[in-house]
């Protein structure tokens, strides 16, 4: 019976990979911006919501950065 926490596999080339979960520039300066005013508690409920859904976005790519270094032998 598959669980919640059973590892899932997916199989996407490298190439495709790479470009898919980096944030745009534009998405990058947004969320820049959203952490300012988090900074200076200025951010709104909805900004908020945006900000947390921006930087698990981030998080993503990061991980997937990780994955996608080539393996150096010891």
């Amino acid at each position: 019976m598959l669980q919640a926490d059973d590892p899932v596999t997916i199989s996407i080339p490298r190439n495709i990979l790479a470009s898919i979960v980096e944030l745009s520039l534009e998405m990058t300066d947004r969320m820049h911006q959203l952490l300012e005013k988090n900074t200076a508690g200025d951010l709104r409920p909805r900004e908020k919501v945006e900000l947390e859904s921006l930087v698990r976005i981030q998080e993503l790519a990061q991980i997937t950065a990780l994955a996608l270094r080539p393996i150096n032998p010891a």
